[in-house]
C-alpha cells in the first residue's frame, strides 16, 4: 500500500473541519440596526383577554399588544415586550389585586432573558404600559334572558360596577406612577362588543359604553396617562372586525386597528427624543446656528446630514454636532432636521427635527426724513416713527404738513393697541374698494366703540379734524384702560363751545393731559388734522395710557 502524502493528508484534515464547523455564512447573526437618539423601550401590558390576544374564536392569538409590540419592533426602538401580567378574564379589581401582592408571572413577548418577572419590578422598569381593564367588572351584571334573547340587566348592579372600575383604575394608576414616576401609561377604551343585537337596541348598549369608558376616564383624572379610543374604530365595520356574534373578542384585523389607535396616540404624545435634542439660535438676520445631541451609539457615526426642509443643505463628520444655515429670511418659518449616517451608510431612521423663524430686527434709521429737518415736530414724528406709529413715503419723506385721512387715522390706532374685530358686521357701505387689511382695523374701531358713521357712511377718505380725532383718542383712552377718562378742568378753548358734550370733554381731557395745549386760546377743533399733529396727539395719547 501506498504511503498517502503530506498533500492528501491535508486536504483530508480541510474537509474534516469543515464538516466540524459550520460555515460563517450560515451563523444567524443580529440584524444591525439603525443610527438612533431614541432610547429603548420596555415595553409592558397590563389587563384583560383583550391585552392578552384572545379571538374571535375565543382561542389564543395575536392581540393589540403583539401588534403594538411588532411595530416598535420594525421602527427598531422595542427592547423588551411582555404581555404575561394580562389575563383572559381578568377586572380592574384582579389588576390591582397583582399589583397590591407584588404577583410574579412567566415573561410572554420578547427581548427578555428572564423566564419569570415581578410586577413591581417590572413597572420599574418599563418605558411604555398599556392598560386594558373593566369591561369584565360589567360583563357580568350584562345578562340575556334565554327565552326571548334580549338583555335583561338592573342598572343600579352596573352603576355600581362602574363606579368601582372608576376607583380601581384610580389605584393601579396611583400605584404605577408611585413605582415610576417618568412610566408613559395608554390607557384603552372599549367598544360596543354586542353590534349584532338588534338595533332597537343599540342605544341602550352604547350609554353602557360610553358610561364604561367614562368611569375608566374618571379614574384617569389627574394622572399623566393617556385615553385611547376604541368604539368608532371598531364601530366603522363590525362585521369585519367583530364577526363573531357569539364571541366580544376580537378578530385580527380588529386587534390592528386597535394597534393602529394606540401608536397614533404614541407618535403624539410619547416623548421620543430627549428634550432639547436639536436647538437653533440665531446669529444674525439671515443665519441660524443649529446643535444637537449625539445619537445613543457614537461609535459607529461617520456624518450627520442636515437638511432644510427636503432639501440637504450640508454634512459634517460625526464629532462634529453643530451647523450654520445661511441666506435665510426674516419672519418665514423654517423646518430643520438632522440625519445619522453609521460607517455602512445605513442612515438613522427617525429623524431628529426642529422648526424656527428668524425675527426681524428693527434696525435704526441712519437718516431721518428728509422733509423734517426744520420742522417744529421733528422729535415727536421721529419717536413716531421708532414706536412704528406712523411711517414716511418712500422718498424718504414724511410730509408733516399733509392732512391725515379719517381711514389712515383709525388704521393707526387700531394696530398701536392691537385691536381684533369682534364681529363681521360692517356697517358703513362706502369702503368697497379699500384694502380688506383696512377694513378689518375699520370693524376693529366700530366693535371697541372708538368710532361711528353717518347715515351708514364712514367718510373714510374725508380728512379727520382735530375734534374728530380728539373724540378718537378719548375713546381709545377707554378701550385701552376699561374706563372713561373725566377731566377736572373745562377747556379754555372758547371755540368748542358749540361742539356736543362728549366732544368737548374729549377735548378737556386732552388739554388736561398735556397731549393738546392749542395755539392762542383756539383748538381749531374745524381744522384738518395734519400728519405732525397726529403723531404729537397719538404719541402723547398712548403714553398717558401706558401703551
Amino acid at each position: 500500500m501506498k504511503k498517502k502524502s503530506w498533500g492528501h493528508l491535508l486536504l483530508a484534515f480541510a474537509l474534516l473541519l469543515q464538516l466540524a464547523v459550520p460555515p460563517l455564512q450560515t451563523v444567524a447573526a443580529e440584524p444591525e440596526k439603525s443610527p438612533t437618539w431614541i432610547a429603548p423601550i420596555n415595553y409592558l401590558a397590563l389587563g384583560d383577554s383583550l391585552a392578552f390576544g384572545i379571538n374571535s374564536t375565543g382561542e389564543p392569538g395575536k392581540g393589540y399588544v403583539d401588534f403594538l409590540a411588532e411595530e416598535l419592533a420594525k421602527q427598531e426602538v422595542l427592547q423588551t415586550s411582555n404581555k404575561g401580567f394580562s389575563f383572559p378574564g381578568y377586572t380592574s379589581s384582579n389588576v390591582l389585586e397583582d399589583l397590591q401582592t407584588d404577583i410574579s408571572k412567566p415573561v410572554i413577548g420578547t427581548g427578555s432573558q428572564d423566564k419569570t418577572a415581578a410586577l413591581h419590578q417590572s413597572i420599574k422598569e418599563a418605558d411604555l404600559i398599556t392598560l386594558t381593564a373593566g369591561a369584565n367588572d360589567v360583563l357580568p351584571y350584562f345578562k340575556f334572558d334565554e327565552s326571548t334573547g334580549k338583555p335583561d340587566f338592573d342598572l343600579e348592579e352596573i352603576q355600581a360596577a362602574m363606579t368601582k372600575v372608576g376607583g380601581n383604575i384610580q389605584q393601579i394608576l396611583a400605584k404605577i406612577y408611585q413605582l415610576n414616576p417618568e412610566a408613559q401609561v395608554y390607557v384603552m377604551g372599549y367598544y360596543n362588543s354586542f353590534p349584532h343585537m338588534p338595533a332597537e337596541l343599540q342605544p341602550q348598549i352604547a350609554q353602557l359604553v360610553k358610561g364604561l369608558n367614562g368611569a375608566i376616564q374618571g379614574g384617569m383624572q389627574g394622572t399623566p396617562a393617556k385615553f385611547v379610543q376604541t368604539d368608532e374604530l371598531i364601530a366603522k365595520d363590525f362585521s369585519k372586525y367583530l364577526p363573531n356574534p357569539k364571541n366580544i373578542h376580537l378578530s385580527e384585523a380588529g386587534y390592528q386597528v386597535v394597534a393602529g389607535a394606540f401608536q397614533e396616540s404614541l407618535m403624539n404624545n410619547y416623548p421620543w427624543f430627549p428634550k432639547d435634542v436639536l436647538t437653533a439660535e440665531a446669529k444674525d438676520q439671515s443665519t441660524v446656528v443649529l446643535n444637537w445631541g449625539p445619537v445613543i451609539d457614537t461609535g459607529m457615526i461617520m456624518t450627520y446630514q442636515v437638511y432644510n426642509g427636503d432639501k440637504m443643505v450640508g454634512e459634517v463628520m460625526g464629532p462634529v454636532l453643530t451647523y450654520e444655515i445661511g441666506d435665510l429670511q426674516p419672519d418665514k418659518e423654517y423646518q430643520f432636521s438632522v440625519q445619522a449616517v453609521d460607517q455602512h451608510g445605513k442612515k438613522s431612521m427617525h429623524t431628529i427635527k426642529t422648526s424656527y423663524t428668524l425675527e426681524k430686527v428693527p434696525v435704526e434709521p441712519s437718516v431721518t426724513f428728509t422733509d423734517i429737518s426744520n420742522h417744529w415736530a421733528k422729535d415727536v414724528i421721529e419717536l413716531a416713527a421708532e414706536k412704528g406709529i406712523v411711517g414716511g413715503y418712500s422718498d424718504l419723506t414724511f410730509r408733516p404738513d399733509k392732512s391725515l385721512t379719517r381711514a389712515q387715522a383709525t388704521s393707526i390706532i387700531v394696530r398701536a393697541l392691537d385691536l381684533k374685530p369682534k364681529s363681521n358686521n360692517m356697517p358703513f357701505e362706502d369702503l368697497a374698494y379699500y384694502a380688506d387689511s383696512t377694513k378689518a382695523d375699520i370693524q376693529a374701531a366700530y366693535d371697541h366703540g372708538l368710532i361711528n358713521g353717518v347715515n351708514g357712511q364712514f367718510m373714510p377718505n374725508q380728512s379727520i379734524s382735530r375734534a374728530q380725532l380728539a373724540l378718537l383718542l378719548s375713546r381709545t383712552y377707554e378701550a385701552a384702560t376699561g374706563k372713561p377718562f373725566t377731566p377736572t378742568i373745562a377747556a379754555p378753548f372758547k371755540d368748542i363751545q358749540n361742539f356736543a358734550k362728549e366732544t368737548q370733554g374729549a377735548i378737556a381731557g386732552l388739554y388736561q393731559l398735556n397731549i393738546a395745549t392749542g395755539d392762542q386760546g383756539k383748538f381749531m377743533p374745524n381744522a384738518p388734522t395734519t400728519r405732525a399733529h397726529a403723531a404729537k396727539m397719538i404719541v402723547n395719547s398712548l403714553e398717558a395710557i401706558g401703551q
